[in-house]
């Protein structure tokens, strides 16, 4: 390459894309300016460091006394006792007690409701009643080292056998420790109870019901719609059906469609209230099977008016039993036959309600 094709000085690089224009380096002798405040203009001095907050005092949970774990989880199913008694060393030592009515009580219900179960169909009532009597025995063990589930299935069992006052007893004792169950259960006996003590048992509806058992919101409901042992509030009434249909309570299924159907506590709503008469129906409620027996034959269909006639009768409602024979006489053989084999077949809508 000659002279007179090179360039001298040769061009400074292109900076790189995106890139702003490369700065100048400052001089040596470039000082840095300071900034000078007045007192009239000076910052604010920064607030003083607060001290560290100490730690609360009760927020060792382990150092809870041992009774008030026991008596806080009573009330507890199996699976929450176990995993409280995973969280420390103390919870394990003062929940041992219900880790052993857990295990006394699920083995309980087996016993109670197991193959043996069913001797009595078999003609071996002796035997099975020597099971029922060693299921109450293991729910006793269990009551008595402090699960109130264990303590409503041996109230249950006492009830079974006319010993009320024992049952009232065992339900008053899972009821204080906040079982809804046992709760409900004592509410119901003091309605049964003679005299009545409609007054008491809806003392102890309410906080059962609030905890979402459906039996007592059901109750409940009851006690508001026939002023029984509290003031007669309508309303109220309707709204605690509500829940316990919800809740798959069949009765309160049933008294929710006359709610809606007549308007009585809540808006008239007649698409609801055939919603709600057609589950209980499905549930197998006595009433409603009449009622929808009675609506399809108005409606023309009668072989299965006839099949939730037979339904209702075979159920207990008499009045469903004169209905049914009008039917009988107007059908054909085969419609009359097929009828009554779809009662044969017919099975209740299974549910599960809450507890």
């Amino acid at each position: 390459m000659d002279d007179a094709s090179q360039t001298w000085p040769p061009p400074a690089p292109s900076p790189p894309p995106f890139s702003s224009r490369p700065r100048a380096s400052p001089s040596p002798h470039r000082r840095r300016r300071r900034r000078h405040y007045s007192k009239k203009h000076a910052p604010p001095p920064a607030p003083p460091t607060p001290p560290p907050t100490p730690a609360p005092q009760g927020a060792d949970f382990s150092a809870l006394p041992p009774e008030l774990v026991h008596r806080a989880l009573a009330a507890a199913c199996a699976s929450d006792v176990a995993a409280a008694s995973r969280a420390c060393r103390a919870w394990r030592d003062a929940l041992r007690p219900l880790r052993e009515a857990a295990a006394l009580h699920a083995y309980g219900r087996r016993v109670k409701h197991g193959p043996v179960a069913g001797a009595a169909a078999r003609g071996d009532g002796g035997r099975n009643e020597a099971e029922r009597q060693r299921a109450l025995g293991l729910f006793r063990r269990a009551a008595r080292l402090g699960s109130a589930a264990a303590m409503v299935d041996a109230g249950l069992m006492c009830w079974e056998e006319g010993r009320r006052r024992e049952a009232v007893e065992y339900y008053r004792s899972a009821a204080e420790l906040g079982h809804p169950v046992g709760m409900c259960n004592l509410g119901v006996s003091y309605l049964e109870a003679d005299p009545h003590k409609a007054e008491e048992a809806i003392r102890w509806f309410y906080p059962s019901a609030s905890a979402g058992n459906a039996r007592a919101q059901y109750n409940l409901g009851l006690c508001l719609q026939n002023g029984k042992g509290i003031k007669r509030n309508q309303k109220e009434a309707a709204k605690w059906y509500l829940r316990a249909a919800e809740g798959g309570n069949v009765r309160a299924m049933y008294n929710i469609s006359l709610c809606y159907s007549y308007g009585e506590g809540l808006a008239q709503d007649l698409v609801r209230a055939k919603r709600w008469l057609q589950l209980a129906a499905d549930c197998g409620h006595k009433k409603a099977l009449y009622e929808c027996g009675i609506k399809l034959c108005a409606a023309g269909d009668k072989v299965k008016s006839l099949t939730y006639l037979e339904l209702a009768t075979r159920r207990g409602e008499t009045a469903a039993a004169h209905m049914r024979d009008v039917i009988l006489e107007s059908l054909s053989a085969v419609n009359s036959q097929r009828a009554l084999s779809d009662a044969d077949k017919w099975k209740p809508r299974a549910l599960h309600p809450r507890r």
